[in-house]
């Protein structure tokens, strides 16, 4: 075997196991075969120096993504978590719109542009900043809002796109602050951002082969959504000094909780197999949010009230996965690695609407 040829097998290594043994070898046939130049030395050397270039890499990768995170003619396994996948970016994309939707509302009241509702007190009051960063990053983080409605309407394009510059630009803002002095040196800001990079290369599982997405239920738990969290959050915080001090993760970590509370509930009364889907997501999204709690852990020091909320949290999502992960692992055996027949429709047969 050639260093070429065993380059091309490394990388090919990211194709599910059963799709290689049927078509990994004439995969690297046909990639060797691109590579003959027509001259004997030419083609020599790169059999002993050439790499896959960034496109077929990049090709493998798409072709990996589509395999393991299947559409509705992928085998049981591969539909369940392409769902399950697709269930967390949802539903962690829709977290974003609406607390970004329900901003928008609380900084015009806080700026005193909404005469209607009473004057919030001194200390909620907004203190300008003249810091342009600060207003890029704000501006940016509105962008989840259109991302989301783009990517439930089935604009998955647009959607990567309008979701690039939410993520972009308060990652720029974080390097510029912190390496100017500006802000503190923390790990916080960063774990955000990168769960912000992750959420957005999940959203490669919206391929084309993957089922659309049912917009109207979607749509509608965005309004829902700012009804049962942001409003109420913010009456309890602006009343109760205490609750304050809940961060961001604190927050995903106590919705994730919510989210799971109300998934076992449902589950009892439904098939396993409907509730796979929904079963991974949440133990995907409490891995993430117990990952996101314990990297800005640190910046509580010294804080017993903010503290105590974080070991709250904590222990909430270990319960979270304590119960989820089980299930999912249980139902995730029952199913067979691969369809029973070629072409076989295995969403209707996973029930998953």
């Amino acid at each position: 075997m050639s260093r070429l040829e065993a380059r091309y097998r490394l990388v090919l290594r990211l194709l599910p196991a059963g799709y290689r043994q049927e078509w990994e070898d004439d995969m690297v046939a046909a990639f060797l075969d691109s590579m003959d130049t027509g001259d004997p030395e030419t083609t020599a050397y790169l059999t002993d120096y050439g790499r896959p270039s960034l496109s077929e890499v990049a090709s493998i990768v798409s072709l990996a993504v589509r395999l393991r995170l299947g559409g509705a003619d992928a085998s049981p396994r591969s539909y369940a978590w392409g769902e399950a996948v697709r269930l967390a970016t949802l539903m962690a994309m829709l977290t974003h719109a609406v607390m970004v939707t329900a901003s928008i509302a609380v900084a015009l009241w806080l700026s005193g542009k909404i005469a209607w509702l009473p004057a919030p007190a001194p200390e909620l009051a907004l203190t300008p900043t003249g810091n342009a960063w600060h207003t890029a990053w704000n501006l940016a983080g509105y962008a989840w809002l259109p991302a989301y409605v783009a990517l439930v309407l089935g604009h998955r394009r647009v959607a990567r796109a309008v979701a690039l510059l939410a993520v972009v630009p308060p990652a720029v803002t974080t390097a510029v602050e912190q390496a100017a002095g500006v802000a503190p040196l923390s790990v916080a800001p960063w774990a955000m951002r990168l769960v912000d990079v992750l959420l957005l290369l999940a959203m490669a599982a919206f391929h084309h082969g993957a089922p659309p997405v049912r917009p109207r239920p979607w749509l509608l738990a965005l309004p829902i959504g700012i009804l049962l969290v942001p409003v109420p959050l913010f009456v309890v915080q602006a009343s109760t000094p205490t609750l304050r001090m809940l961060d961001w993760p604190g927050l995903s970590c106590a919705m994730v909780t919510a989210a799971m509370a109300v998934h076992l509930a449902v589950r009892v009364s439904g098939r396993p197999s409907r509730t796979l889907p929904w079963s991974l997501a949440l133990t995907l999204l409490g891995a993430a949010t117990l990952a996101l709690r314990a990297a800005t852990l640190p910046d509580h020091h010294g804080q017993a009230e903010r503290g105590a909320l974080a070991a709250l949290a904590s222990l909430e999502v270990v319960a979270v996965l304590a119960v989820g992960a089980p299930l999912a692992v249980r139902a995730l055996r029952r199913l067979p690695p691969s369809p029973a027949a070629p072409g076989a429709p295995w969403n209707s047969t996973m029930g998953v609407p």
